[in-house]
């Protein structure tokens, strides 16, 4: 299966809970790292040193500069048809672009996990976090 993960980063560096997405991705098959930025050059050379980054893919434009998802989304959703899942890390801006990909490609979001067991099972919280389903 392929994997599609969606860096955070401020065009210089990479965030640390892209990390924590490549490290679910692996669990799900090749990953691919999306960096989306403007003078993001380092950022994607970062993403390629990752252990488990099969491919890293670079959007490099002044429209991606400051991670605004109405620009982020459509370009997520363009490449989604080659990847069996797309995840980015749950953060204000994952969670911000990624409802608005699930919409484009019109299909449900699966948001806050912690744990993945299959590619079609996952572990999440409910209920304000009492419990897992």
């Amino acid at each position: 299966m392929a994997v599609l993960v969606y860096a955070e980063h401020d065009n210089a560096a990479l965030k640390a809970a892209t990390l924590n997405a490549v490290a679910a991705a692996k669990q799900l098959g090749d990953v691919t790292v999306l960096v989306a930025g403007s003078g993001c050059r380092a950022v994607a050379e970062a993403a390629a040193k990752i252990d488990g980054v099969a491919k890293v893919l670079i959007a490099d434009d002044a429209a991606y500069a400051n991670e605004i998802a109405e620009n982020a989304a459509p370009l997520i959703a363009k490449l989604a048809a080659g990847f069996d899942h797309i995840l980015a890390a749950a953060t204000t801006s994952g969670k911000n672009v990624m409802p608005r990909v699930a919409a484009l490609l019109d299909v449900q979001q699966i948001s806050d996990i912690s744990a993945i067991e299959g590619p079609d099972t996952f572990i999440r919280p409910i209920y304000a976090g009492n419990a897992l389903a």
